[in-house]
C-alpha cells in the first residue's frame, strides 16, 4: 500500500455475491501535507501485562488492566514512571469489578465501565502532598427497558461529553446508533447512524462495528475498529448534531443474512486507538491489511502511525512513531504522547508531539 499521503482514497468497493446486499462506493481525498517522524523515549518502568488502556490526569499517567493483581495504576511522570499508587481488585463484592473499562479521563476524573452490568463508576484521583489516592465518587447505572419479541441492545462505553451529559455507544439501528445521557446516565436521546447504510442485526452491529468514542468540550468523535471510518457530533441546544463523517482508507465489504463480512485481503487498516483535544483528532493507525492481523505479534497487532485531523475533519499530518504502540494518551498540555510498547517487554514509551502542532494550540 502506499503512503495515504499520495493516494486517492477509494472506499466502500463491494465484492459483488449472489444473494448479497452491497455497500456504495463512496470517493474522498486524503492528503497529508507534512509527516513527522517521532523518536520515542522508554521508561524502565516494570509492566507485568501486555495489554491496558492508558489516561492522563495531571501528572499522572493512569494503567488499568486486568492481567494486573490490582487493576489500576497510577504512575508519576516527572519522577521516571514511577508507581506511585494501585487501585482495584476482580471481583462480585462491594468496590470489585468483573469486567473493568477505563473509558475517559475528565479534569480529576476517570471513567470505570463495568460491561457486564451497564454501570459507570465515576473515580477520583486526589493528590495531597504527594500522598495519592483513589476513591469511587459514585456508581451509576443506565437503565434497561427490554420489549418482549424485541433485542433491544443496552448502552455501552460511557464517556463524559460536558459537566452534565454523557455519551455512549448504542448499536439500536437507524438513527440510533449512540445515545446522549444526563448526569444520572438517563437517555435523553438517541442518535447518530451507522457506517454503513445497510441493515445489520443487533448482534452483527455489536460485533463488527465495535470501535470507540472520545470526546471534548461537547464534541464526539467515533471510530470503528475494522473499518477506517471516522464521524463527528456537536451538542448543540441539547441535540446531538452530526457534522461530518468519512472513509479514510479503503475498505471492500458485503451484506449477507443481516451480517456484515469483510473482504481481508483487499480492507486496509484496524484503530488501533482514538484521542482527542480542543483542536485535534488522533487515530493510532496500523496501516495494512486486514488479513495481515496477528493479535500475538507486536509486529502485526500494534501500530507505529497516528493520522492527525483538525474538527472539521481536514488531514493534518501523519506521525510516524519510532516504535509500535498498543494504546495511546496524551500530556495534560498535549506536548507528549504516551503509549504502551512491547520492546520486547510492555514498556511506558513518550512521544514529544510535533512543535507546529503544539504552536496552533
Amino acid at each position: 500500500m502506499t503512503n495515504l499521503s499520495i493516494k486517492v482514497i477509494t472506499g466502500l468497493l463491494v465484492l459483488i455475491l449472489l444473494g448479497c446486499s452491497t455497500g456504495s462506493k463512496k470517493e474522498i481525498d486524503i492528503t497529508f501535507e507534512k509527516t513527522y517522524a517521532l523518536k520515542h523515549k522508554v521508561y524502565d518502568t516494570e509492566l507485568l501485562i501486555s495489554f491496558g488502556s492508558l489516561a492522563v490526569i495531571d501528572s499522572f499517567l493512569i494503567i488499568l488492566s486486568t492481567q494486573s493483581e490490582s487493576f489500576c495504576k497510577v504512575y508519576s511522570i516527572p519522577n521516571r514512571m514511577k508507581e506511585v499508587y494501585s487501585y482495584g481488585c476482580i471481583g462480585n463484592g462491594p468496590n470489585e469489578f468483573l469486567q473493568p473499562r477505563l473509558t475517559y479521563s475528565y479534569n480529576n476524573t476517570f471513567g470505570i465501565d463495568e460491561i457486564n452490568t451497564q454501570e459507570l463508576a465515576i473515580m477520583c484521583l486526589e493528590n495531597q502532598d504527594d500522598n495519592i489516592l483513589i476513591t469511587e465518587k459514585t456508581r451509576l447505572k443506565a437503565p434497561y427497558k427490554p420489549i418482549k419479541g424485541e433485542l433491544i441492545p443496552g448502552d455501552m462505553y460511557f464517556i463524559r461529553l460536558d459537566n452534565s451529559h454523557y455519551a455512549s455507544l448504542h448499536h439500536g439501528g437507524k438513527s440510533r446508533f449512540f445515545s446522549l445521557l444526563d448526569s444520572t446516565l438517563t437517555p435523553i436521546s438517541r442518535f447518530g447512524e451507522s457506517p454503513i447504510p445497510e441493515e445489520l442485526s443487533v448482534i452483527s452491529s455489536m460485533n463488527r462495528l465495535n470501535g470507540k468514542i472520545v470526546a471534548c468540550d461537547g464534541t464526539m468523535v467515533f471510530a470503528t475498529l475494522n473499518l477506517p471510518y471516522l464521524s463527528f457530533y456537536q451538542l448543540k441546544s441539547g441535540k446531538m448534531n452530526k457534522l461530518w463523517s468519512f472513509f479514510y482508507d479503503e475498505t471492500f465489504y458485503q451484506v449477507k443474512n443481516d451480517d456484515l463480512l469483510f473482504s481481508k485481503e483487499k480492507t486496509f487498516g484496524q484503530m488501533r486507538d482514538l484521542a482527542m483535544d480542543s483542536q485535534y483528532i488522533y487515530v493510532l493507525y496500523l496501516d495494512q491489511l486486514l488479513s495481515e492481523y496477528v493479535s500475538k505479534d507486536p509486529e502485526k497487532s500494534f501500530a507505529n502511525k497516528i493520522l492527525v485531523f483538525d474538527h472539521k475533519g481536514n488531514p493534518v499530518t501523519e506521525l510516524l512513531l519510532g516504535c509500535r504502540i498498543i494504546q495511546m494518551a496524551l500530556s495534560s498540555d498535549k506536548t507528549k504522547i504516551y503509549g504502551l510498547a512491547h520492546l520486547p517487554e510492555p514498556q511506558i514509551v513518550e512521544f514529544d508531539m510535533p512543535k507546529e502542532l503544539i504552536n496552533k494550540k
